[in-house]
């Protein structure tokens, strides 16, 4: 069966949680070498994982996990067959939005996505003014750090870190990266 440029196989009963009953295995029409990389960077770190051994990424997105290989394999698991085309609709607008951005800036390093999926809560914080102002919205810095992770808040939304505090970004850019801190939404050119 072909879905949204994918060669697509069905089995039912095989995924591991009762409320999904189909297992999809899908071939994207296009290895994804540098896309799943690129793809790791558009989920916060606690919702993705990036194995270089595999060359593959695990999203935890959508109410499931979507595991996508370097060869352009996808698996996942559905409640039904328009569940499963809605998701890989979904699927191919990020293996589309992956690919501009590696045309534009280039795949991530394996460093890069190495510092991203090990960056923690207090790894973060370390970053921060640690003013516990509450501008944020959040009572601490590290409830702030902990909401920035799980992709709830941006660091732009930290106002001493967009001013008075901002050479602690530059002192983050030094040792993440741009990209790193594009993806966390920091304010641009601190």
């Amino acid at each position: 069966m072909e879905v949204e440029g994918f060669s697509v196989r069905i089995t039912p009963g095989k995924c591991p949680l009762p409320r999904f009953s189909l297992t999809v295995e899908a071939r994207a029409p296009r290895p994804l070498k540098g896309v799943i990389e690129a793809l790791a960077f558009s989920f916060p770190p606690s919702k993705v994982t990036y194995s270089r051994e595999q060359r593959a990424v695990t999203l935890r997105t959508m109410n499931r996990l979507i595991a996508l290989y370097e060869d352009g394999l996808v698996t996942f698991c559905a409640t039904n067959l328009d569940d499963a085309k809605r998701v890989l609709a979904e699927i191919r607008k990020l293996i589309d939005r992956a690919r501009m951005e590696v045309l534009s800036t280039g795949p991530p390093s394996a460093e890069e996505l190495e510092r991203w999926c090990r960056l923690s809560v207090l790894e973060l914080y370390r970053y921060l003014p640690k003013t516990n102002c509450g501008e944020c919205g959040e009572a601490t810095c590290l409830a702030f750090a902990a909401r920035v992770l799980s992709g709830e808040r941006k660091l732009s939304d930290c106002k001493p870190l967009c001013g008075e505090y901002a050479s602690l970004l530059r002192t983050f850019r030094e040792a993440y990266g741009d990209r790193v801190l594009k993806a966390l939404g920091a304010p641009t050119a601190p």
